[in-house]
């Protein structure tokens, strides 16, 4: 087993703006890795710099601009993807495509170890979004870079991501989808506690098991240098198996807010979905929906072991991402 060692070249993060990539950013200076930051845009370039990170742009369905960003590099974490599509923007031309597009960047560019993020559940029979999250998998796996692939539940963590999105639906119930389209808050929170109340696609009784970010990213500052990691793909969930119905439960008695929960048939709820579709930013879209319903567990035997990892409990990871004073890191959307 190799030890951490920093003095092997420079760690590219596609992605390094957003919630996951500013925690890949954070864990891997931590550590003492000299990063270089890939960015569509530059909004986020000054606290990447005061990161010590460099910062270059790059757009991951433009190789050429990969290949540029990537010279002098020696890894690659690569988080890029999309959950929804808008236009062109479509689950094949990133989630495969620009995977695909990295890949070859890599090879190019003299890159001797790749990290790529899928998602668990992932498969060829999987729903739309999970099965272009393994098609991005096999561009990693039929490319020539060498690799480590992990497969996170759900991430909880401060500054966004899904633990941001259930405080919102927990603390606005019904009027969730208003915020969606406004951004407003301090009048639908008022409305809210007249309506304690959150709807429920289904039974609730779809099974995740979140994972603290910070138990994520021991594996993945780990992934970047070891050798007897590579060509594996490792699952990881959290240590609690928790029903969406329990998961609401957790945040709410983070939050110190108290819901009924209101379930939707799922026909009714399909049916809703479809409807929200035409507006500009939907509480939720079909893809989502049919990847909340499936189980997203895991055996997080073999990774535990290989990382050393401890698992944060869902309510201690629920309690650093809530906590308020973490501000938001970015687009979410496109960063995987």
């Amino acid at each position: 087993m190799s030890a951490l060692s920093h003095d092997q070249g420079l760690v590219a993060v596609t992605g390094a703006n957003g919630f996951v990539g500013s925690h890949v950013v954070s864990a891997l200076r931590t550590a003492g890795f000299p990063v270089r930051a890939l960015v569509r845009k530059t909004a986020a370039a000054a606290r990447l710099r005061a990161q010590g990170c460099e910062v270059v742009l790059a757009d991951i369905r433009d190789r050429r601009s990969l290949a540029e960003a990537f010279a002098g590099c020696r890894a690659v974490v690569h988080l890029v993807a999309v959950i929804r599509e808008r236009g062109g923007v479509t689950f094949d031309a990133i989630n495969r495509g620009g995977t695909a597009d990295v890949v070859a960047a890599a090879a190019g560019s003299g890159i001797t170890r790749l990290v790529h993020f899928s998602a668990l559940g992932a498969g060829p029979s999987a729903p739309r979004y999970l099965r272009s999250k393994w098609d991005g998998e096999e561009a990693v796996r039929g490319g020539p870079v060498p690799y480590v692939v992990f497969r996170p539940s759900f991430i909880i963590g401060a500054g966004g991501g899904v633990a941001a999105q259930l405080a919102d639906l927990v603390r606005l119930g019904p009027w969730y989808p208003i915020k969606q389209l406004t951004g407003w808050e301090g009048p639908l929170a008022r409305a809210a506690a007249v309506t304690p109340v959150i709807p429920v696609m289904g039974s609730g009784r779809y099974r995740s098991m979140p994972v603290h970010v910070a138990d994520l990213m021991t594996a993945v500052t780990a992934a970047v240098v070891r050798e007897d990691v590579l060509g594996r793909a490792y699952e990881i969930g959290g240590p609690q198996v928790v029903t969406f119905d329990d998961l609401l439960e957790a945040v709410g008695m983070s939050l110190r807010v108290r819901r009924w929960r209101w379930h939707l048939p799922l026909p009714l709820a399909r049916a809703m979905v479809a409807a929200m579709r035409i507006l500009p930013n939907p509480p939720i879209t079909r893809d989502e929906l049919d990847a909340l319903l499936l189980d997203n567990v895991c055996d997080n035997t073999e990774v535990m072991r290989t990382f050393g990892l401890s698992l944060t409990t869902l309510p201690d990871a629920l309690r650093t991402a809530l906590t308020p004073q973490t501000a938001d890191r970015g687009d979410s959307d496109r960063t995987g």
